[in-house]
């Protein structure tokens, strides 16, 4: 026996040992197929009113897809809507793309693929985006090629939702309806921050000081009914013209201009100045009948010649002094005695008049007084300046009062090189005229220093609020005497005219039908404002347009509408109104898609993450993640916010 033992110990040991190992590993495995059976078997989430549920081997798919989506980058659109942090999110967002048919094979994934690698850079394929995605997200090439396909199912999901018209038929129709209803009326404006019928108590000094509080950092006309009192960004600034007309007269007697040479330059080239070639004419031209044409094209060359070495010796001698000066960029670093170094502007006329032989032009400046940029564009006040532009800042023209905004103590941009002390390039009129120009002061926006600076506006702005209070509490009286008396009684009354708006709607049929564009009309005093043109037609809109006007009752063609925000009444008495006809409708709805576009403005822009939020889809897909799931996912999420970066464990 032991000598048998012995013979085959090796033998025994293998096949005992083996018994052994398989003995004590059996319970194991049996125990953790039943384990990973129950997991992937077990319910995740519930969705669909008869509660279908998805198990946890699905939701390990959709985790792994989740992270796929992350690793596109946070400029991915799905990622923006948070579906690559979110696998419920983006199994509801996939199952929609699904129920809508909008999920291709293999193909459409590849497509995407080769999207990606054309953006990725030469020698990348779609097949090395499909592995490196799937690598990222634990998934082998035909999950992540089917992955790829899920993406692009989803996508045109949401791109057909955005751009489909928002208006079923019948509200297209109503809408197209009140926005084409033109109304014509007589209207008569009461403006309390213009009345002077109104009598106001002197304003108290706390009440005083809580409007500037309340409106210190508001421009004026951007708060709350237009209040504000921040002062703007402002400036003073220095100019000189002159005028082409002067260059122009001070050639009249140029050598270049004697017989001989206009004489010379006819014979050089008579096409130029109206005359046929000599070679080709049966009558060839004479000088004597073009001596003028050739007189008037000679002046205009020299003049233009002499207007750009004008402005070239301006530039020189206003740039010589910033020669050594240091940059910041594309603005000079300037010393804190650079008005005494700076070339005078004074001093500049005079050298251009001796030297080109013209009359000194005058220095205009606003002196102490403060200008906004807009303030540069009135004609009448600051002349040839307020036409005076350059292109080289751009393809277009820009003016001053253009380019001012752009000053480098208003903030400054990359593109235009402005600064306070430094003189604008040579700057030409549209009428030839040269103007230099220099900004001498700048005063960046701020809010008031204290209240005796906009004391007169925050005093007008309360007394308006007290006359509107007082026609507001008049509201009923001003009606009643406009049906009684006629609007013409509330105009006198309170010194106001009375005026006609001809067509007031909120959008020209002509417009709609031709552009898909709303454009309001206008009404005196307001101009195009919404509130007033939407009050009036939600008023007009109420009258029968199949009765006679004047059989109509009086309350519902004789109206006030508050208007708040310009602290204003608008008294409207209707007196014609002119509805959409089936002709017109005709004619709008043979182009639906600009009418649907034109309406869906007033909804505002479409918002993905409204329709395609997490909250949105679960509300209509009637989801919910199982207690068990809910606390996975938040563990999950947890350890993914506390894990290190991608980018900082690789590097």
């Amino acid at each position: 026996m032991f000598k048998f033992l012995r013979k085959y110990d090796k033998w025994i040991l293998a096949i005992g040992g083996s018994l052994l190992l398989i003995t004590f590993l059996v319970p194991q495995a049996i125990q953790g197929l039943s384990e990973y059976s129950a997991q992937t078997g077990a319910s995740w989430a519930t969705v669909g009113k008869s509660g279908q549920k998805i198990t946890q081997g699905e939701a390990d798919m959709l985790r792994r897809q989740a992270r796929l989506i992350d690793s596109m980058g946070p400029n991915a659109f799905l990622n923006q809507l948070g579906a690559g942090g979110d696998p419920a999110h983006w199994y509801l967002l996939l199952r929609e793309a699904e129920e809508a048919g909008l999920v291709g094979g293999p193909a459409s994934g590849y497509e995407l693929a080769a999207q990606m690698a054309s953006n990725g850079g030469e020698g990348v394929s779609p097949e090395q985006v499909v592995s490196l995605l799937g690598s990222r997200a634990g998934l082998n090439y035909d999950q992540a090629l089917e992955t790829l396909a899920d993406i692009q199912g989803v996508s045109r999901l949401i791109a057909l939702v955005s751009t489909a018209g928002r208006f079923s038929d019948t509200r297209l129709r109503g809408t197209a309806a009140r926005k084409s209803l033109g109304v014509s009326a007589d209207v008569v404006l009461l403006d309390a921050r213009t009345d002077t019928t109104i009598e106001v108590p002197e304003q108290d000094e706390a009440a005083i000081r809580s409007q500037l509080e309340a409106h210190a950092e508001d421009l004026s006309g951007e708060g709350d009914r237009g209040f504000g009192y921040r002062v703007p960004d402002r400036l003073r600034i220095e100019w000189f013209t002159i005028p082409r007309a002067e260059v122009e007269a001070s050639l009249e007697n140029d050598p270049a201009l004697g017989p001989i040479e206009l004489r010379k330059a006819y014979q050089r080239n008579p096409e130029k100045f109206g005359g046929g070639a000599i070679s080709t004419s049966v009558n060839p031209p004479t000088f004597s009948e073009n001596e003028e044409a050739v007189r008037s094209t000679l002046l205009k060359e020299l003049v233009d010649e002499r207007m750009r070495a004008i402005a070239k010796f301006s530039d020189d001698r206003l740039q010589f002094p910033r020669r050594s000066l240091k940059r910041s960029g594309l603005h000079y670093i300037l010393p804190e005695d650079w008005a005494d170094q700076r070339t005078s502007l004074t001093d500049l006329a005079s050298q251009i008049a001796s030297d080109f032989a013209i009359p000194a032009p005058t220095v205009d400046s606003t002196g102490d007084e403060w200008v906004v940029s807009e303030d540069l564009a009135d004609a009448d006040r600051f002349g040839p300046l307020a036409d005076a532009g350059t292109e080289l800042f751009g393809r277009n023209r820009s003016t001053v009062s253009q380019l001012a905004p752009n000053l480098r103590e208003f903030g400054g941009t990359d593109t235009i090189p402005i600064q306070n002390g430094v003189a604008f390039p040579a700057l030409t009129t549209t009428d030839g005229d040269l103007v230099v120009a220099r900004v001498t002061d700048a005063d960046p926006s701020h809010a008031p220093e204290d209240l005796e600076m906009v004391r007169d506006e925050v005093v007008s702005d309360l007394q308006a609020v007290v006359r509107y209070e007082t026609l507001l509490d008049r509201l009923s009286s001003i009606e009643a005497t406009a049906r009684t008396e006629g609007v013409r009684a509330v105009a006198n009354e309170y010194d106001v005219p009375v005026e006609f708006a001809a067509d007031i709607r909120e959008a020209n049929l002509e417009f709609l039908i031709q552009y898909g564009l709303e454009i309001s009309s206008q009404i005196p005093g307001l101009g195009s404002d919404p509130d007033a043109i939407s009050g009036v037609i939600d008023r007009a809109i109420e009258i029968d347009p199949t009765s006679p006007l004047l059989d109509q009752p009086a309350e519902g063609r004789i109206f006030a509408i508050p208007l708040p925000e310009r602290l204003a009444v608008l008294l409207v008495s209707v007196e014609r109104i002119s509805p959409l006809t089936i002709e017109d409708w005709r004619r709008l709805s043979g182009n639906l898609a600009p009418l649907q576009a034109a309406f869906s403005r007033d909804l505002g822009e479409f918002d993905p993450a409204e329709v395609f939020g997490i909250d949105a889809l679960t509300e209509r897909h009637d989801f919910m993640l199982t207690r068990a799931s809910q606390d996975d996912e938040e563990d999950g999420a947890e350890e993914e916010s506390d894990a290190p970066d991608a980018d900082t464990t690789t590097s």
